[in-house]
C-alpha cells in the first residue's frame, strides 16, 4: 500500500508541476487567447438578455469587442443581477447558478452580489490548480499533495434566499477542494462553517496543531490572528516551534508589505510569500515569482477577457495588443458569468520578462491622496509608513491617513496604531513621516516647498482599539482593514461608527 501511495503521489506531483507549464504566458499567445476567449463567451451568451442588450450579434472579433462594447461597473450590471436573484433565467448566462459571491467592501446583505454559474466556479477552480502548479515549480522541495496546508477562508454560506446560497468566494471554494488535497487541508469544511469565531479558532487549532503545516494561505490579518491564538494556546514563543517546516504563505486581498515583518516575527523565520490577485469578480493574477524587494509580479489568468483604459488622455479602451510596458492602466475583465466588460477600478502596469507578460498591481481608482494637485499613490503612502516604522524601530501595527488642516493649510493627518507598551513621540513620528514623504514623492515635496501643504500631523491610538475593530468584523471572512480616507468627514464618520466604542484617541 505504501508503494502504491508513493507512486500515486509521485505521478500527481509530476502532473502538478507540468500543468502550469502549459499555461499561456507569452504576450502574442495571450492575444490569440483573447480572440478565442471572446468567441467562446459570445457563443455562451447567445440567447441571453445581455446578448440582446449589448447587440453582441454584431460584434465579431476581440478588437470590435474592445472598441464597441461598453465598460460597465457594478451599478450597470446590478439590474441583471437582481433579475437572476429573483429567479429569472437566461439573463447573464444560460447555465445554472447556485451561488452568489459577496464583495468584502461592506457586510452581509449590503454587499455587491456576483452570480456564480457553473462555468464561473470552474474558472476559479482551474485558477487554483494553476496557482498550485506554479508554486510547485517555484518551490521544488514542496510536495503540495503531501504537505499540510492551513487555508483559512470564510464560512461557506452566510445565508440563503430564493433558492440561492450567498457567501464569500473563499468559503464557496472551500466546499470544492479535491479529495486528494482535502485530507491535508485544515481546517475542515465543518470547522469553516462554524459562525462563532472563538469556537472556530479553537477547533482549527485542535485540528492542525499536530499536523506538519508547510503552507498557509489567506488574508494576512486573519493569519496573524490565528498565529497569535496558536501561540497563546500552546505557550510557545514562535510558530516554527509548532510547525518547523512552514515555508510558504499564499496571500490575497491586500498587499503583504505592511504585514510581512510581523508575520515573520511570529513565525520565527522568514517565509516565502506568493501573492494571488483575486477578487469576488474573478481570479485575475497568478504568481509569477515570490514577493521580493517590495514587488509582487503576476501572470494574467489566460481564461479571461481583458481590456485596459488609460488613466489620462485617451478615453478609448485598449486591447492587449495595444498596451505599452511600464504604463499604468485601469483594468477591465470579462468573466464566464456574463459580466463581460467589467471595470475593476484597479490600476496595473505591465512588463516583459524573458518573453513572459507579467504585471504589477499599482493601486485603486480614487485612492491615494491629492489635496493640492499632488499625486501620492497608495504605494507611496505605504512605503512612507513602513520606512518610518523601520527607521525609528517603533512597533506600529496599522495606519489611517486622512486630510487635515493646520493654520488654514491642508495637511496629511496620520493616525498610527501602536502596541500598548510602546514608548512613542507623535512629533518625532510626524517629522520622520514628513521627511520620508518628501523624499519619496516629488509632487508632495514641491507642494510643501511652495507652502500649499502644511507639515504632516500625527495622532496616536492604542492598537487594542484596532484589534477591537477587527474582532467586530472578522466574521465576514474577507474583511480588509481600511487605510486611506478621501475627506476628513469620511474619516470622522468612520471613527464614530467603528472605533468610538473601543476608545478614544490619545
Amino acid at each position: 500500500m505504501f508503494a502504491v501511495n508513493h507512486v500515486v503521489h509521485s505521478l500527481g506531483q509530476t502532473y502538478l508541476k507540468t500543468y502550469g507549464s502549459r499555461m499561456t504566458t507569452n504576450h502574442q499567445d495571450l492575444l490569440e487567447r483573447q480572440e478565442s476567449n471572446f468567441l467562446s463567451m459570445k457563443r455562451a451568451l447567445t440567447g441571453t438578455r445581455l446578448y440582446k442588450d449589448l447587440r453582441l450579434a454584431y460584434i465579431n472579433s476581440y478588437e470590435e469587442f474592445v472598441n464597441h462594447v461598453p465598460v460597465y461597473g457594478y451599478d450597470e450590471y446590478a439590474p441583471y443581477v437582481d433579475m437572476i436573484a429573483a429567479g429569472h433565467k437566461d439573463i447573464l448566462f444560460k447555465d445554472k447558478a447556485d451561488y452568489f459571491g459577496l464583495s468584502s467592501g461592506t457586510s452581509g446583505k449590503d454587499s455587491k452580489r456576483v452570480p456564480y454559474n457553473e462555468r464561473m466556479i470552474r474558472m476559479f477552480i482551474k485558477s487554483q490548480k494553476r496557482i498550485a502548479s506554479k508554486i510547485s515549480t517555484l518551490e521544488p522541495d514542496l510536495n503540495l499533495l503531501k504537505a499540510g496546508r492551513l487555508a483559512f477562508g470564510s464560512d461557506p454560506y452566510l445565508y440563503s434566499q430564493n433558492g440561492f446560497k450567498f457567501g464569500y468566494i473563499s468559503g464557496i471554494l472551500s466546499t470544492r477542494v479535491p479529495k486528494v488535497l482535502a485530507k491535508n487541508t485544515f481546517p475542515s469544511r465543518e470547522v469553516l462553517a462554524i459562525s462563532n469565531w472563538d469556537k472556530k479558532i479553537e477547533l482549527l487549532i485542535n485540528e492542525s496543531i499536530e499536523q506538519d503545516i508547510q503552507v498557509v494561505s489567506g488574508i494576512p490579518t486573519y493569519i496573524i490572528s490565528i498565529f497569535e491564538a496558536v501561540l497563546q494556546k500552546t505557550g510557545r514563543k514562535h510558530i516554527n516551534e509548532i510547525w518547523p517546516n512552514l515555508k510558504v504563505f499564499v496571500y490575497a486581498a491586500t498587499p503583504i508589505k505592511q504585514y510581512k515583518d510581523r508575520i515573520d516575527r511570529l513565525v520565527g523565520h522568514e517565509l516565502n510569500y506568493y501573492g494571488v490577485y483575486a477578487a469576488t469578480e474573478a481570479a485575475i493574477g497568478l504568481p509569477y515569482a515570490k514577493y521580493e524587494n517590495g514587488r509582487q509580479r503576476y501572470f494574467l489568468n489566460p481564461d479571461l477577457l481583458y481590456s485596459f483604459t488609460p488613466l489620462e488622455g485617451k478615453t478609448q479602451n485598449l486591447g492587449l495588443h495595444q498596451i505599452e510596458m511600464g504604463v499604468p492602466y485601469f483594468l477591465n475583465v470579462g468573466t464566464p458569468n456574463g459580466m463581460i466588460h467589467y471595470c475593476m477600478k484597479d490600476v496595473v502596469s505591465f512588463d516583459l520578462v524573458n518573453g513572459d507578460l507579467v504585471f504589477e498591481f499599482v493601486g485603486r481608482k480614487s485612492t491615494g491622496m491629492n489635496l493640492a494637485a499632488e499625486k501620492v499613490s497608495d504605494d507611496d503612502i505605504l512605503n512612507c509608513y513602513l520606512n518610518t516604522k523601520k527607521s525609528l524601530n517603533v512597533d506600529l501595527r496599522h495606519y489611517f491617513l486622512s486630510p487635515g488642516t493646520e493654520d488654514g493649510k491642508a495637511t496629511y493627518m496620520w493616525t498610527l496604531f501602536v502596541a500598548g507598551n510602546a514608548n512613542v513621540d507623535a512629533n518625532t513620528l510626524a517629522e520622520n513621516l514628513e521627511k520620508e514623504m518628501q523624499r519619496i514623492n516629488g509632487d508632495y515635496s514641491d507642494c510643501r516647498e511652495v507652502g500649499v501643504l502644511g507639515p504632516a500631523q500625527v495622532q496616536i491610538m492604542n492598537a487594542d482599539y484596532l484589534q477591537g475593530y477587527f474582532e467586530k468584523n472578522r466574521s465576514r471572512g474577507q474583511f480588509k482593514m481600511k487605510t486611506t480616507f478621501e475627506t476628513a468627514e469620511e474619516y470622522l464618520s468612520f471613527i464614530r461608527q467603528n472605533l468610538d466604542q473601543a476608545g478614544t484617541l490619545q
